[in-house]
């Protein structure tokens, strides 16, 4: 049997995102995880996500300050220590 269509031409686009656990937003930065934090934009970096034992994530360059001045995570009153992926 004859198709009825054929293809001449596709254009694929790829996309990928972080499954997290509880939150899709950055709350040092504000911005969505699966985007590039104000600071990576600014220094036209890209952006790693990590996430704690206590199951919240963040951009690594707006944690890694935090974490300086901070021993709790941002969001919780648990001790932020960095999850092993």
């Amino acid at each position: 049997m004859k198709s009825k269509f054929s293809i001449n031409n596709v254009n694929m686009i790829n996309m990928w995102c972080y499954n997290l656990k509880f939150n899709s937003d950055c709350t040092i930065c504000r911005c969505n995880l699966n985007t590039n934090s104000l600071y990576a934009d600014e220094k036209g970096t890209t952006s790693y996500v990590v996430s704690g034992l206590c199951g919240h994530s963040f951009h690594y360059e707006c944690i890694n300050p935090w974490i300086k001045t901070n021993i709790n995570c941002p969001l919780c009153p648990n001790k932020w220590i960095y999850e092993k992926l």
